[in-house]
């Protein structure tokens, strides 16, 4: 099942056995659970915010898939197996870390100087973009570049605030993707976590909120309670707290907005100019 968090971002908030403790051994409690939460997220979001660029899918690395920008991966390799030979740029993991093989080996324990250390095992790394992302706020000339929603558009001339989208302002080139280049090429990838912790965080909370809410309503943890319904009556210091104040303006989250189709109008060559009227024109 697709899904935004890894198995180990629970731990911070929980401890393993406590985790595995109300999972009662069924891991489709856990996704189910999540969905629930992600969804829960989502009715409070999606008015303000492009919600599904926020809840992505964090997939396993696979050298044969199209990725996009901004796409996030855990990286992996098999297990080092000592009666195996390998040639030279096979990958493996050994003692938590990902190593890439020099030149080959023959079949034997493993041998650090055989070896290139490439990353710990299941680092997570993002797709870079191949040009600079649109803002609302910036302010185009003729020529620019911009990637937006996966594909590089082209301002007809100066502009600000008008969407890529809009042919008016901008001409759309090509869809921006790449196929098998491995994670560590650092012309297509960043190594890093480029969710929103906030989001990754708060999802936890509630996740774990209702799935202590499926063993028995009645008796939450204390803790569990906050973390979701916070502890004040205004709900303050909870997911589910910051939830309804984003939903009513009263705070700003760092996430991707959902922007007007047009904003100041274009200037120069033969574009017309576009007005931003008043609501009640």
């Amino acid at each position: 099942m697709a899904r935004l968090l890894r198995d180990n971002d629970y731990l911070p908030q929980i401890q393993a056995d406590n985790l595995a403790q109300i999972l009662e051994s069924v891991e489709e409690y856990r996704l189910e659970m999540e969905q629930t939460a992600q969804a829960e997220m989502i009715s409070y979001l999606a008015q303000r915010y492009i919600t599904s660029e926020v809840f992505t899918d964090t997939t396993v690395f696979d050298i044969t898939a199209t990725y996009y920008g901004k796409n996030l991966v855990e990286y992996t390799a098999p297990t080092f197996d000592a009666s195996t030979i390998y040639v030279t740029d096979d990958r493996v993991v050994y003692d938590g870390n990902i190593y890439n093989s020099i030149a080959g080996s023959a079949a034997h324990a493993f041998d650090p100087s055989e070896w290139t250390l490439i990353a710990a095992d299941k680092s997570l790394y993002f797709a870079k973009l191949n040009e600079a992302e649109y803002s609302n706020k910036t302010t185009y000339e003729e020529g620019d570049l911009v990637w937006y929603q996966n594909i590089v558009y082209t301002a007809l001339g100066q502009t600000t605030g008008n969407l890529p989208t809009d042919n008016s302002f901008w001409t759309a080139g090509a869809t921006y993707s790449f196929t098998g280049q491995l994670p560590d090429d650092t012309t297509y990838w960043t190594k890093g976590d480029n969710r929103n912790q906030q989001i990754k965080a708060y999802l936890v909370d509630i996740t774990l909120y209702h799935l202590y809410s499926r063993i028995n309503p009645r008796n939450i943890p204390e803790l569990r309670m906050i973390r979701y319904d916070g502890n004040s009556p205004k709900q303050h210091g909870g997911a589910l707290g910051w939830l309804k104040m984003v939903a009513g303006g009263e705070v700003n989250a760092d996430l991707p907005e959902i922007l007007p189709s047009q904003g100041v109008s274009i200037m120069g060559g033969s574009i017309p100019k576009r007005i931003n009227l008043p609501d009640n024109w």
